[in-house]
């Protein structure tokens, strides 16, 4: 019998197995085991074929396959004359063509055939020879087999004795290795301006972008800690990958609801996917003492799922079993897997906590939904990712209106988009409390319906004392929550609280969650603001090498970049690589922004004016769009007035009044957008009673207590139109202020254009002085 390319699901080259018809059975349990670690095998389960193309066939799987496996038994040792005996030669054959040492032979026994006077092949016996009882696969030769694909060698001339494999026995120390896939290893990385863009399946992607020092270094794993690894998709369809990432991300939570243990993030977790990176890196790196990996094969109403867990710092396979469950039992098996998890990390010391029934979800299509959504959910903020998000959490909660979790992902995913400032519509927001509220009422206990509630409070509501509430709920429900700390870093940035207690808020967040893309970019910006350029550099480049679907890490990284460097051109060149596709409105005015500071006027018309056609053709029912396509009126207005075209400037500034008084009625619920253009545009119109008037009723509007009432972008708003209206003072006092409060400015009031009337000021010149030398103290990226 041989091997014949059944499936491909590895890229590190086949094993060939070959063997004699009457072993077929243990050939077939070592070929499915090998295949549930993500290795590829050549096995063919079909009647020996004869024929010159058949045996052309074996010929060059031989003669290109990464390792030969024999299975040796009485049965071989019987048979004088066999196609495998053909096939042994042709390996053996092969094998004298290699370097000494090189990793070729791995000779199987099923039985207790000896290998003194084995009748196979003198190359045979210098390689290691393992036993496995009738096939029955361990944990020590599938790691074997890992190690030699990933390109280990034997050391020649050196006795190699069987391994035994009979039981649990303990393999001795390896590296192992991990199927995971990320668009760069989790090292630190850095984009710099000149990186290459090339075409990746419909859209352009950016090349991997190059290394560069860690600024963060991850604290030392705890004994209780542990990573979940993506498992595997096995199941031959490429449309399930959302299944297996599915049931790793229910696996990790079970896990994630027992207090005794600390579990890394799934969006940390799923950065390794794909990627082949050696254990102790991934266990230094997510801080994790213990690894979960393993596969997922759906067969129709069948689901077959292998786990093994790893000690990370050495290799070590503390246990490893297979699964094979209907797809009824789907739920029950994930709690299975986290007990027996939980039982070897500790004993009943961690005995796993029970999740709430309400939570979860005994309607397969419900589950079907939810997984899909999540899969939308995680993969970075975007335009399409969210609609596609918010779908699929809708179909969850109309298939089992009684999912809680479902219900609480739905409300988190509508505050996100309302946080992103992208649609704060009345609907997103009545949605977003309605799900926030079904989760609760649902299951009081469950953490993510706590999160929705945070989110409506804080993002929805201004109501940050009650969002911080809830957020305590969390913490007492699952302390180690991965995505609490980036709460909390929301809403201190919301009240206006930027400095060191925000920049150590946003560190936090990224260390207890350090590939997530969305909380990666948010955090950069956090720390922008705080004047911590290289880190916030550094975090938008993790956040755009692991997930390239929205432009906010390279928008993000503009803005740190001009603010750091006061350097234009540098500044509009990043701009340039992000791909079309990913731009979005509010693109447009930062390059406009850019261009007109160069002298680019004609160019920066051109900007404003795609815009306001981008905005009036795809986006005129978003309120974050509109409110851009206002600006551009706006900046149409300045750049008339820059060139004495006053009577033009008058009929910019008064279109836009009226599209800032048409966005007020349109988007109640978002009327401080609104307010502000307002106040902008009558302070550019010079009418400065009214423009003042509309300050306070911005602050009105805002329901702002006296303390919260001067955050830094109520401030930055009051500096902008008192410079406007030429009331230097008060607008150097607003900067000043915030200066106060722990903004950083860096270069940016020297280039913001709304200052140019202050400049004359002895004290703003003072305060650029000072900004600007704090800058310049941080080390600056290379060009």
């Amino acid at each position: 019998r041989s091997a014949l390319n059944v499936e491909r699901s590895a890229p590190r080259g086949a094993v060939f197995l070959s063997y004699a018809r009457e072993d077929a059975d243990a050939a077939r349990r070592i070929a499915d085991a090998l295949r549930g670690f993500g290795v590829e095998v050549w096995f063919d389960q079909n009647e020996l074929r004869g024929g010159d193309a058949w045996d052309a066939k074996i010929r060059g799987q031989i003669k290109t396959c990464a390792l030969f496996v024999p299975v040796i038994s009485a049965t071989t040792q019987a048979r004088d004359e066999a196609y495998f005996r053909l096939e042994w030669k042709l390996a053996d054959d092969r094998s004298h063509l290699m370097a000494p040492g090189k990793a070729f032979m791995v000779p199987v026994v099923i039985d207790a055939t000896p290998e003194a006077g084995a009748a196979v092949p003198e190359s045979f016996s210098r390689a290691q020879w393992t036993r496995l009882a009738g096939g029955e696969p361990s944990t020590a030769f599938i790691e074997q087999v890992k190690r030699l694909l990933g390109g280990k060698s034997l050391e020649a001339g050196r006795p190699r004795p069987a391994i035994e494999t009979r039981g649990e026995v303990a393999a001795p120390p390896k590296k192992s290795s991990l199927r995971a896939a990320v668009w760069i290893s989790l090292g630190v990385v850095a984009v710099s301006v000149g990186v290459v863009f090339f075409i990746t399946g419909r859209r352009e992607r950016p090349a991997a972008l190059p290394k560069s020092e860690p600024v963060v270094k991850a604290a030392p794993a705890a004994d209780k800690s542990i990573a979940v690894l993506p498992f595997v998709n096995m199941s031959g369809d490429k449309d399930s990958e959302y299944f297996s990432d599915g049931l790793t991300e229910e696996i990790l939570n079970a896990l994630a609801r027992n207090p005794a243990l600390r579990v890394a993030a799934r969006t940390s977790s799923f950065a390794f996917k794909g990627r082949t990176i050696p254990m102790d890196e991934i266990g230094r790196a997510l801080r994790a003492a213990s690894v979960i990996e393993g596969s997922v094969r759906k067969d129709g109403s069948r689901v077959r799922i292998t786990v093994q867990l790893i000690n990370a710092a050495d290799g070590y396979h503390v246990w490893s079993e297979t699964f094979t469950r209907e797809m009824t039992d789907i739920f029950a098996v994930q709690d299975e897997i986290a007990a027996k998890v939980a039982q070897k990390l500790g004993g009943s010391s961690v005995a796993p906590v029970a999740a709430s029934d309400a939570a979860s979800t005994k309607n397969l299509a419900a589950y079907d939904a939810y997984l899909r959504g999540r899969a939308a959910q995680t993969s970075g903020w975007s335009e399409s990712g969210s609609a596609e998000t918010v779908r699929l959490f809708e179909q969850a909660v109309r298939l089992d209106p009684g999912y809680a979790l479902a219900w609480a992902r739905l409300a988190q995913a509508h505050v996100r988009i309302w946080r992103d400032g992208y649609d704060r519509s009345a609907g997103v927001a009545a949605h977003a409390r309605e799900a926030a509220a079904a989760a609760l009422r649902l299951a009081p206990d469950l953490p993510e319906a706590h999160r929705a509630q945070a989110g409506v409070a804080g993002a929805l509501d201004g109501d940050y004392n009650a969002a911080s509430r809830e957020l305590d709920i969390v913490e007492r429900l699952r302390p180690s929550h991965p995505e609490l700390p980036a709460d909390r870093a929301h809403n201190e940035q919301a009240r206006g609280h930027p400095g060191e207690t925000l920049a150590a808020m946003a560190l936090r967040a990224v260390e207890a969650d350090p590939q997530n893309a969305d909380t990666l970019v948010q955090m950069a910006s956090y720390l922008s603001e705080c004047g911590r350029y290289a880190e916030a550099e550094l975090f938008c480049d993790r956040a755009w090498n692991i997930s390239q679907v929205a432009e906010n890490p390279i928008r993000v990284k503009a803005v740190n970049l001009l603010a750091w460097t006061g350097d234009v051109g540098a500044t509009l060149a990043l701009l340039e690589f992000l791909p079309e596709t990913l731009r979005m409105p509010r693109f447009y005015v930062r390059r406009a922004s850019l261009l007109t500071q160069q002298g680019d006027k004609a160019g920066a018309r051109a900007d404003l004016e795609h815009l306001r056609t981008l905005v009036g053709n795809r986006y005129a029912d978003r309120s974050g769009p509109r409110g851009v396509a206002v600006f551009a009126l706006l900046g149409f207005g300045r750049l008339d007035a820059g060139e004495g075209q006053a009577a033009q400037a008058q009929r910019h500034y008064a279109e836009a009044l009226t599209e800032a008084d048409r966005y007020i009625r349109d988007f109640p619920n978002k009327a401080d957008t609104g307010i502000e253009l307002r106040a902008r545009i009558l302070a550019a119109q010079g009418r400065q009673v009214e423009a003042l008037a509309a300050l306070d009723e911005l602050a009105r509007v805002l329901s702002l207590s006296d303390d919260s009432a001067q955050t830094d972008s109520l401030r930055q708003v009051r500096a902008e139109v008192f410079a406007a209206l030429g009331e230097v003072d008060r607008a150097v006092a607003e900067l000043q202020a915030m200066q106060a409060g722990g903004k950083a400015f860096g270069y940016t009031l020297r280039l913001n254009s709304h200052f140019g009337p202050l400049r004359a000021n002895v004290k703003f010149q003072q305060l650029m002085k000072e900004c600007e030398a704090r800058a310049d103290a941080i080390p600056r990226p290379k060009k």
